[in-house]
């Protein structure tokens, strides 16, 4: 699939998506490519601050057949929903009784230097998805994503990573490449591409046939 891993179509429950320098745009590239229909959830830490959360939110709800929200805490997990981890706080996502899956939003722990962070995030939906879950590591200065990245592998998931050719910091990516933790290592179009297969034309299935809620536009 030129390059791209073929993914079984029910292989994943959920996409977490790390990001910062540069990859805004990319990101909407990637959402724009996806239908309406996809039967999972993908859960987003871009490193930005408060103030431009909810318009990133709301840019991306605009290009996107899925429904984009800024994440609050205690928001249940819905297929078909983007959540974005608001600015200087992190996204999570815990299980509890009552609701299978439900987003936990906070400051702790408050001396990572990134809120969201892409380490957190990925820790909590290992924890949550174990093999069932596949994340990205895209453009970014630094490290954030690396050590989440590895709980990722340790749990069975699969970790993609950004092109150098088409960061525009090859930082996050980069150290998860010298890690030994990237499974491939895709364009934000062949990103878009290896999502796509989950979805329904793609022969995907749902998250679970009880679990859908409000949000699909």
């Amino acid at each position: 699939m030129d390059g791209i891993p073929v993914f079984k179509p029910d292989r994943f429950q959920a996409v977490a998506i790390g990001a910062s320098t540069g990859a805004p745009g990319q990101i909407e590239t990637i959402l724009a490519a996806l239908p309406a229909d996809l039967p999972l959830p993908l859960l987003i830490a871009q490193h930005l601050p408060p103030s431009i959360s909810q318009s990133f939110a709301a840019q991306l709800d605009a290009a996107s057949a899925l429904s984009v929200v800024v994440a609050e805490d205690g928001m249940p997990v819905y297929p078909g929903v983007v959540y974005i981890g608001p600015g200087r706080q992190h996204l999570r996502v815990v299980r509890r009784i009552g609701a299978r899956y439900v987003i936990e939003v906070g400051p702790e722990p408050s001396e990572l230097l990134f809120k969201p962070s892409a380490d957190e995030l990925f820790r909590s939906c290992a924890g949550v998805w174990r093999e069932r879950l596949l994340v990205v590591v895209m453009t970014g200065i630094g490290r954030d994503g690396t050590q989440g990245a590895r709980r990722v592998r340790d749990e069975g998931g699969i970790v993609l990573t950004q092109t150098q050719a088409t960061c525009a910091v090859y930082g996050m990516p980069r150290s998860c490449v010298e890690a030994g933790l990237s499974d491939a290592q895709l364009s934000p179009e062949r990103i878009a591409r290896a999502i796509l297969q989950l979805s329904p034309e793609h022969g995907g299935k749902a998250l679970a046939e009880s679990q859908s809620g409000p949000g699909r536009k």
